[in-house]
């Protein structure tokens, strides 16, 4: 019983045995076909490749090698998509080494001599329109480059514009000036790095370029090189404008205060008022007021003049700065201040004539006053005739040249309307003293006839 059992145990592990390597062989071969599956389908994959681009390649150099013929446009045209066939190309090639390495000896030498005879019409024709290849790409080159160049161009040409054009000085237009010249300075990174991206794009386009295309854009490079380098040397010129600013607008803040006192001032030596005493004293200290201002406001507004041109004579970047309008309106004010002084001499000199004026009329008319009383007095005949000879010998003609010299002087500074009304009392005036002389003939005659 024993001895079965060991035989039993033998015969299984015989079948277990059997089965293994039976299992390993199913195996291998499972990978066998499944590799020759694999390498079938990448031959008829090849196949297909090199037949679809021998035929493609075949009919595309025919009408390709007519091409070479025709104009430089119209090659250019067909030729811009030779990179599509340099690809082609390069697929059948692949394809068909493919197939020499794994078909028989027939099929790989008739292969062989398609791919001779294909290549050679390929190299022969691609020598002379390999340049072709890069049309694409030269244009789009060409494009950047000169989209570049005119960009730089239109920043040097406003750079240039706006930092050379004659500014008039003045705190809003130096202000302009810098937030122009900020601007560019801002800009300038920018079209640095433009300038190096055309350059870069020139380098690339001189395969493709002829010489004299070459020196035209080498020489169009340097010259916006040059103006880039002027740009960048003017900038300094914004420091030295900067340090303008706080001057100017000091001034600009004087000129302002100068013309509010000046207002002022002109109201007063416009008005038409009373011309009495305590106005006149109370409008000269009004005006003395005003002008002190005036005064003072130029003298700061002088100052910083002087600092404006100390800057402008050491300064290299800002001689096209033009001062003239500055000066001028500083002329003006300076005028200005003159006027409202002569003003005050005028108004003094016409009060000084008018207070002349009134002593004289005031004088005329006391003297008529006892005039008039004396011709109309009652009395002794003796003691009126002694009293009126005495009274009226005293009297002479000076006291009414007196009045009337004084009417001509002031006549001269009076609106016309003003002098109408003085002529007006000149006449009055004068008249009564020719009634008083009439009638001062007349009494005497009549009262003291008997007496003479």
């Amino acid at each position: 019983m024993y001895f079965k059992y060991i035989l039993v145990s033998e015969e299984v592990e015989g079948v277990n045995k059997f089965l293994s390597d039976a299992t390993a062989q199913w195996k291998n071969l499972s990978v066998e076909v499944r590799s020759v599956r694999s390498m079938l389908e990448e031959v008829i994959c090849n196949w297909e490749k090199y037949s679809s681009t021998v035929a493609s390649l075949q009919a595309w150099l025919e009408d390709a090698e007519k091409m070479l013929n025709q104009s430089e446009s119209d090659k250019r045209e067909f030729f811009r998509n030779l990179p599509h066939w340099i690809q082609q190309h390069m697929d059948m090639n692949d394809a068909g080494n493919f197939l020499i390495e794994t078909c028989d000896e027939t099929v790989s030498r008739e292969l062989k001599q398609q791919l001779l005879l294909l290549n050679g019409r390929w190299r022969e024709l691609f020598v002379k329109v390999k340049h072709y290849a890069r049309a694409d790409e030269v244009d789009k080159l060409r494009k950047d480059y000169d989209d570049g160049i005119e960009a730089l161009k239109a920043f040097i040409d406003m750079a240039n514009e706006r930092m050379n054009t004659p500014v008039q000085v003045s705190f809003l237009n130096i202000r302009t000036y810098l937030q122009d010249v900020e601007d560019i300075k801002h800009k300038v990174p920018s079209m640095e790095a433009a300038y190096k991206t055309a350059t870069r794009n020139a380098q690339q386009l001189t395969k493709d370029l002829t010489e004299e295309e070459i020196a035209q854009m080498l020489a169009t490079m340097a010259a916006i090189k040059d103006e880039l380098s002027k740009v960048e040397r003017a900038l300094p010129l914004l420091r030295d404008s900067q340090a303008m600013l706080p001057p100017l607008e000091e001034m600009e803040k004087h000129i302002t205060g100068f013309y509010q006192s000046l207002e002022k001032a002109s109201r007063i030596t416009s008005s038409r008022d009373s011309e009495a005493p305590g106005d006149f004293k109370q409008k000269c200290q009004e005006l003395v007021t005003y002008q002190q201002s005036c005064k003072k406001c130029l003298s700061v507004i002088d100052k910083n003049h002087q600092i404006i041109l100390k800057s402008l004579d050491t300064s290299k970047n800002l001689k096209h700065l033009d001062t003239s309008l500055l000066e001028r309106r500083i002329s003006e004010l300076q005028g200005m201040v003159k006027e409202t002084t002569e003003w005050k001499r005028h108004v003094e000199a016409n009060s000084s004539l008018m207070k002349r004026f009134e002593e004289s009329r005031v004088e005329l008319e006391k003297v008529l006053k006892v005039a008039r009383s004396s011709m109309t007095e009652r009395g002794n005949p003796e003691d009126l005739l002694k009293k009126h000879t005495e009274f009226f010998g005293q009297l002479d003609q000076r006291v009414l040249n007196a009045f009337l010299k004084a009417c001509d002087e002031l006549t001269d500074i009076l609106p016309e309307q003003e002098q109408q009304n003085l002529q007006e009392t000149v006449r009055k005036l004068h008249k009564q003293w020719k009634v008083r002389e009439h009638l001062q003939h007349c009494s005497l005659t009549s009262q003291y006839q008997p007496f003479l």
